[in-house]
């Protein structure tokens, strides 16, 4: 009895030990995993972030050449008949 008690803890002990440093290696592997995603959404912000901000600059430079084109394409107001020698006002 004595014996296959023994055989019996010394296999549970293998198992244990065993099955601890298996999720110990699907522990690290999900930190790594998880690092992985998380430098890959970063990349993919600063990507993000770089188009947005190009499409800002985009619209302020053809807002200003906007802005630009319509001063020099504005009406320009009538000047107010200035009388000529010899004319009454």
């Amino acid at each position: 009895m004595f014996v296959l008690g023994f055989a019996a803890g010394w296999a549970v002990r293998s198992t244990v030990d065993s099955s601890r440093s298996l999720v110990v290696g699907v522990v690290a592997t999900a930190y790594g995993t998880a690092e992985r995603v998380k430098r890959a959404i970063a990349m993919e912000r600063e990507h993000l972030e770089d188009l947005v901000a190009e499409g800002r600059a985009r619209f302020e430079s053809e807002k200003a050449r906007r802005a630009a084109a319509g001063v020099k394409r504005a009406p320009v107001a009538p000047v107010a008949a200035v009388p000529r020698a010899g004319q009454a006002a």
